[in-house]
């Protein structure tokens, strides 16, 4: 999948990414099944399991999806990841 541009993932989801999500998703070059994912789980607490449901994907692939997201945000923890979701260097300037 190409990377996500941020002007495409406001166009493709934008009741589902706020501002803050899609400069996250720019800035890391998230792709936009990697964007959505990363809002799921931020904005919506959803768990693996229910993200699988809602995209219609397996939950090994979301788990493969969150492991690429944190490679790209240089973290392992899924509690750096979303720190760095919310902090002043994911806002816009």
């Amino acid at each position: 999948m190409p990377p996500v541009q941020e002007n495409l993932v406001r166009n493709l989801l934008p009741a589902k990414l706020p501002s803050v999500i899609t400069h996250f998703a720019s800035r890391h070059v998230l792709t936009t099944r990697e964007a959505e994912i990363i809002s799921l789980i931020a904005l919506r607490g959803y768990s693996n399991r229910e993200i699988a449901d809602y995209c219609f994907i397996s939950e090994k692939t979301v788990k493969v999806h969150i492991e690429k997201i944190m490679d790209k945000v240089g973290t392992r923890s899924m509690r750096k990841l979303l720190a760095a979701i919310i902090s002043t260097d994911a806002y816009p300037s």
